[in-house]
C-alpha cells in the first residue's frame, strides 16, 4: 500500500515532540505564540507538559499500515490504538499535533483507509474537546483573605481569570475579604458562594480574556440560592418568566422562560443551540408544558468576548392552578473550538500568496498594499476539512482577530475590515491598519487567530421549582 504523503511518515513522527505547539483550549483558547498577554498558570502548566508524552514512531507507522490489513479485527484494533495514542497527552496541543502529522486522506489510498483516518482525526478532536469542556473544581481554605488574593488562587487552580472591575463602573474600591472553605467544589458553585459573601456579581460583557466582577445592585438575590444548576463548565439559571393569555385567539397564549447561560471564562463557545425535543418541562401538578417554538428552542451565536448569553424558551401556558414548573430538563449543544490557533506571517511588505494552515483551516495572505495612510492586508480563509461546524457562513469567521504584532509582543488592532469575497468554503477579507508615527511595516508580523476545528458537545441540565408569574 502506498500513501501520498509530502514527507516520509517516519520523519513526521520524529518531529512530533518538537512541532507540537503550546496550544491549550482546555485552559484558554490556544495560541501558538502569546500576543501581548500574560499566560495563566494553567496555560503555563499545559505548555510545560506538551512535550512530555513520547510517541513510539515505529509503532505509529505500523498501526497506520495496519489500517489496510486483510483482517477487519486488526484494522479495528489499529484504529482504536491510534485514537488512544492521539489522546494520551490529555492536552489539545499534543492531540492536534498528532492529528496533523498523520497521513492526510487522499485518492491514492484505499477508500476504507481514507474513512478510518478521517474517523481517527474526528474522534481524537472530539475526545480532546470533551475532556477540555469538563468543569474545573476548586479546593480552597480561605479566612479573611483579600479579594485579589482569592481571585489569583482561583485562576491558579482552574485557569479562569476573574478581575475586580469596580473602578471601571465608578464603584468604591473598598477592600473586601473572602472567607470560604470547600474541597473539589465545581467552579461556578464555589464562585457563586464567594461572590455572595462579598456582595458582588459577574459583568459578562467587559471583553478581554477575563470575567469581570462588580458590586451587586440592591435587591438582587443571591447567586447561590439554588436557582442555578451547574453542568460541566456551564451555569444555567432561570432569570425571568412571563405569560400571555390570548383572549380573542387562545393560540396566542404562552409562557416564556428566560435563561442565562454562563460558562467558565477559559472557554470560548462559538454557539449554543437546543432542539424542542430536548427540552421537557413539567408543572407542579404533574402535567407537561410542551415547547411551542417549533423545531428549535434557541440557536444563538456567542459574541467573541462574552462570558454569558440570554435565551428564551417558549412553552404552552400552564393551568392557572400551577404555581411553578417542577422541572425543566434539557440538553443543549455547545459548538466549541477543538483548539484556537494563531497563524503568524512575517515579511509583510513582500508577502504574496503565502498560505499557512491550522487543522481544518488554511489562511492565505494574497497581498499587502499601502493606500495613503493605511496598510491593507488582503487575505482568504478556506475550510479544507469536512467539519460540519466549521463553515465560512458561521459567525465565528467574523469573530476571528487579525493584528499586527511587533517584536516585543505589542499588538496593533485593525482600523476596520471589509469582506472581499465568499464561496461555500472560502471567504476573503481586507484588514486596514494605521501605523503609529515612526513605525514601519517591517516592524510587525501579522497574526491571525482562528479556530482550527470545531466540535459539538452536549450539555445536560435540570432546573427545579421555577416560579411561574
Amino acid at each position: 500500500m502506498r500513501f501520498a504523503t509530502p514527507v516520509p511518515l517516519a520523519a513526521l513522527f520524529c518531529s512530533v515532540a518538537l512541532l507540537a505547539p503550546s496550544i491549550s483550549w482546555a485552559d484558554e483558547p490556544a495560541v501558538e505564540k502569546p500576543v501581548a498577554e500574560e499566560s495563566t498558570a494553567a496555560e503555563k502548566s499545559e505548555a510545560a507538559s506538551v512535550d512530555e508524552p513520547q510517541v513510539d514512531k515505529a509503532a505509529v507507522e505500523k498501526l497506520v499500515e495496519q489500517l489496510d490489513a486483510a483482517d477487519k479485527a486488526a484494522r479495528d484494533a489499529a484504529e482504536q490504538q491510534l485514537i488512544e495514542l492521539g489522546t494520551q497527552a490529555g492536552v489539545a496541543a499534543a492531540s492536534e499535533a498528532f492529528v496533523n502529522l498523520l497521513p492526510q486522506p487522499n485518492d491514492e489510498m484505499p477508500q476504507e483507509v481514507q474513512v478510518r483516518l478521517t474517523r481517527i482525526a474526528n474522534e481524537i478532536r472530539l475526545r480532546t474537546a470533551q475532556r477540555a469542556i469538563e468543569g474545573t473544581t476548586l479546593t480552597l481554605d480561605l479566612a479573611d483573605v483579600p479579594l485579589g488574593d482569592a481571585l489569583k488562587e482561583i485562576e491558579k487552580q482552574t485557569g479562569n481569570r476573574l478581575v475586580d472591575y469596580r473602578d471601571e463602573f465608578g464603584q468604591p474600591d473598598t477592600e473586601k475579604k473572602v472567607t470560604y472553605r470547600g474541597e473539589k467544589e465545581p467552579f461556578w458553585k464555589a464562585v457563586d458562594t464567594i461572590l455572595d459573601s462579598v456582595q458582588m456579581s459577574p459583568y459578562s460583557d467587559a471583553g478581554g480574556e477575563s470575567l469581570a466582577i462588580i458590586d451587586r445592585d440592591q435587591g438582587v438575590l443571591r447567586r447561590g440560592g439554588g436557582r442555578a444548576v451547574y453542568s460541566g463548565p456551564f451555569r444555567i439559571e432561570p432569570t425571568g418568566a412571563s405569560s400571555q393569555r390570548g383572549i380573542r385567539n387562545p393560540d396566542q397564549s404562552g409562557l416564556s422562560i428566560d435563561l442565562e447561560i454562563s460558562w467558565e471564562p477559559r472557554l470560548r463557545p462559538i454557539g449554543l443551540s437546543m432542539r424542542s425535543e430536548d427540552l421537557k418541562a413539567v408543572c407542579d401538578d404533574g402535567r407537561p408544558t410542551p415547547v411551542v417554538s417549533g423545531d428549535i428552542v434557541f440557536d444563538v451565536e456567542v459574541q467573541a468576548e462574552s462570558r454569558a448569553t440570554d435565551v428564551v424558551a417558549s412553552l404552552q401556558l400552564p393551568a392557572r392552578t400551577s404555581q411553578k414548573l417542577a422541572t425543566v430538563e434539557g440538553r443543549m449543544t455547545a459548538l466549541v473550538p477543538g483548539r484556537l490557533a494563531e497563524l503568524r506571517f512575517d515579511n509583510l511588505a513582500t508577502a504574496k500568496d503565502v498560505t499557512k494552515r491550522a487543522g481544518e483551516v488554511a489562511v492565505t495572505i494574497e497581498r499587502v498594499v499601502k493606500n495613503q495612510a493605511l496598510w491593507e492586508v488582503y487575505m482568504q480563509l478556506k475550510v479544507e476539512g469536512n467539519d460540519a461546524g466549521l463553515t465560512v457562513d458561521g459567525g465565528w469567521v467574523f469573530q476571528n482577530t487579525a493584528k499586527l504584532v511587533d517584536k516585543k509582543g505589542q499588538s496593533l488592532d485593525n482600523a476596520g475590515f471589509e469582506t472581499t469575497m465568499q464561496t461555500e468554503d472560502e471567504i476573503g477579507f481586507a484588514f486596514f491598519y494605521e501605523l503609529p508615527e515612526g513605525r514601519e511595516l517591517k516592524d510587525y508580523d501579522w497574526v491571525y487567530r482562528t479556530p482550527a476545528s470545531v466540535v459539538s458537545v452536549p450539555v445536560d441540565f435540570k432546573l427545579e421549582n421555577v416560579p411561574l408569574p
